[in-house]
């Protein structure tokens, strides 16, 4: 099932296009929408050109117009694509030939990124004239910039729970220190046993009573015996 609406996703980010805006009519009733596929693809919807150019093509640049720019900031974009991109200066670019309404597919080099892009025009480099051009906002919201990072969010929130029950085992070491304690209170258990050694020593004390309490007797023996014979001599 997550497979399934991971495709979806990705299938409704693909079919989105951002519109960058509509290209000028300068010359030979060039015309269209210019739209944003993603940040390597542009688009020119309902595209009009009369194909009366000798050596017209689709170029972009990064830096200044296309009156006024460096040649190795630009690309031209050929169509069609066959896989391969141009220089400004490549004579084996492909000339642009007429179309009518026609949805054209424009693939940026891979030096370049349709955030980059300061302009595209409709160019004929054998004369050096812009037939139309199309200068790029500032902010252009590209396909998916927003809606791609957002599926990648549940996992992170999911291992940022997994990973919160851990502090919880911490506390479980401590109960592991007291019981090392315990033994600690049974070396004082000793200590209390050692004090019952000191009380025989209290009841050897009443032992040597019988011995006073003899000679007591014996010395109230001799005094009777003594008064006896007193009694005798008189």
């Amino acid at each position: 099932m997550l497979p399934l609406l991971l495709f979806a996703a990705v299938a409704t980010v693909t079919c989105e296009k951002v519109k960058i805006g509509d290209i000028s009519t300068l010359h030979h009733a060039v015309s269209g929408e210019l739209y944003a596929l993603d940040d390597k693809t542009l688009m020119v919807k309902n595209f009009n050109y009369d194909g009366a150019g000798p050596d017209a093509f689709f170029w972009v640049g990064k830096e200044g117009t296309p009156e006024k720019t460096n040649e190795d900031a630009t690309a031209i974009l050929a169509h069609p694509f066959e896989g391969k991109h141009y220089e400004y200066r490549n004579d084996d670019a492909p000339i642009l030939k007429a179309a009518s309404n026609e949805a054209v597919t424009l693939i940026l080099p891979e030096n370049m990124k349709v955030s980059d892009i300061k302009w595209l025009s409709v160019w004929c480099r054998k004369f050096a004239v812009d037939f139309g051009n199309l200068m790029f906002p500032a902010d252009i919201q590209l396909p998916g910039a927003s809606s791609l990072p957002s599926p990648l969010i549940p996992p992170t929130n999911d291992l940022e729970a997994v990973a919160e029950p851990e502090p919880e085992s911490e506390p479980e070491s401590e109960p592991e220190s007291e019981p090392e304690s315990e033994p600690e209170y049974e070396h004082g258990s000793n200590s209390v046993d050692a004090e019952p050694e000191s009380e025989p020593a209290t009841k050897g004390e009443p032992e040597p009573e019988p011995k006073a309490t003899g000679t007591i007797l014996s010395c109230s023996l001799v005094s009777v015996f003594a008064v006896l014979a007193a009694v005798r001599l008189f």
